[in-house]
């Protein structure tokens, strides 16, 4: 049975307007009519009349105490003005996100969305994964994504500050309109090094994650060590070390979410967080759910299929946070490449049919 492993990388009646006023006809009935002075004088005492009812009725109203008009019209406003409801127009968990994986400025091995050449080459296929995963369960429609790798895990000689590096915003612009076009959701997924989740988001991701609602966000666990001496030294012993993400740290990042989508009237958001194997996400038992954001738990790995499915079984089955996530890696080339392996021992990825076998259905599949 091939072994199962992880590919690592280094990225709301009054008189009508105009309508008059007649003044009726004098009548006379054995007794005078009134004279112009007569009728002047008793249209004054009619004024001082209604201004004494008037000033008896303010007597009696409690100081501060609106008025019947201002609390109908307060009730009115109330009543036209809906709440903001984030799940209007949210991916999850109505449709099932189909995506392309891939690492900015990446070879193809590390996925088919690494650069924008291949991926407008590799979208009609993608097109047709959606199909299919759309035939076989009608009640979710099919969206298709992007899972981009923004932020790289590097040697901390080259990038000493957190041994990480950035796509630069020329290069995020541009996935951003390509997405547009395509009517694609785009995950910014992030290694980090030993950059604070926190750090990350709002010194290079907030202006995205505010702006845009097809915007998302990955945690990429593995690579992720804590910004501490010891941290450090973990980081720069990459790959000799695995890294970690705290359960403290992705409940910022749910938090921060789910403050974006109401502050910015968006639909909810999705985080991904990737799962290689437990140690990851030691203390995932303290991950906090929130209902203004779609929680995925993606089973990440490539390798035998029956290995990739034990994990699923324990990462998402065993220990769901919300939704499952799938994640298959192409046969792109030879050996250390990172590719799924069918029980005969060929390289493929599972069919669509044999992903929605899997229980519970994965909301989110990833192609690498």
């Amino acid at each position: 049975m091939t072994s199962h492993m992880r590919h690592g990388t280094f990225g709301a009646r009054v008189r009508g307007e105009g309508e008059r006023m007649e003044t009726l006809p004098a009548q006379s009935h054995g007794r005078e009519a009134r004279t112009p002075r007569s009728r002047v004088a008793g249209f004054f005492a009619l004024v001082a009349s209604v201004i004494v009812i008037l000033a008896g009725c303010a007597d009696g109203q409690t100081p501060g105490a609106p008025s019947v008009l201002a609390t109908h019209l307060s009730t009115a406003s109330a009543v036209a003005t809906p709440q903001f409801d984030p799940s209007v127009g949210a991916p999850l968990p109505n449709n099932r996100i189909v995506a392309a994986y891939g690492i900015v400025g990446g070879i193809e091995a590390n996925g088919p969305a690494s650069t924008l050449d291949m991926l407008d080459n590799y979208l009609p296929q993608l097109q047709d994964l959606g199909k299919q995963y759309a035939a076989l369960d009608p009640i979710h429609p099919v969206k298709l994504g992007i899972d981009l790798v923004v932020n790289v895990i590097q040697p901390c000689s080259a990038f000493p500050q957190y041994c990480a590096s950035w796509a630069d915003d020329d290069t995020l612009k541009a996935y951003i309109d390509f997405s547009q076009k395509h009517n694609l959701y785009l995950f910014l997924d992030v290694q980090l090094g030993t950059e604070p989740v926190e750090h990350a988001v709002t010194q290079h991701l907030l202006p995205y994650l505010q702006k845009y609602p097809f915007v998302e966000l990955a945690l990429d666990t593995e690579f992720h060590f804590p910004n501490t001496p010891d941290g450090y030294a973990q980081a720069a012993g990459y790959p000799c070390c695995l890294g970690w993400m705290g359960a403290d740290e992705v409940n910022w990042a749910i938090h921060e979410l789910a403050q974006i989508s109401v502050q910015q009237q968006l639909p909810r958001k999705v985080l991904i967080v990737h799962e290689w194997n437990s140690y990851v996400l030691h203390d995932k038992d303290k991950i906090k759910r929130d209902p203004g954001v779609s929680l995925v738990l993606q089973s990440d790995g490539f390798g035998g299929y029956d290995n990739k499915l034990g994990d699923y079984q324990i990462f998402v089955q065993q220990e769901l946070l919300e939704y499952g996530g799938y994640k298959l890696f192409l046969p792109h080339c030879a050996s250390p490449c990172s590719y799924d392996v069918d029980p005969n021992g060929v390289r493929r990825v599972q069919s669509p049919q044999d992903v929605m076998s899997i229980f519970p259905q994965p909301l989110f599949i990833s192609y690498q």
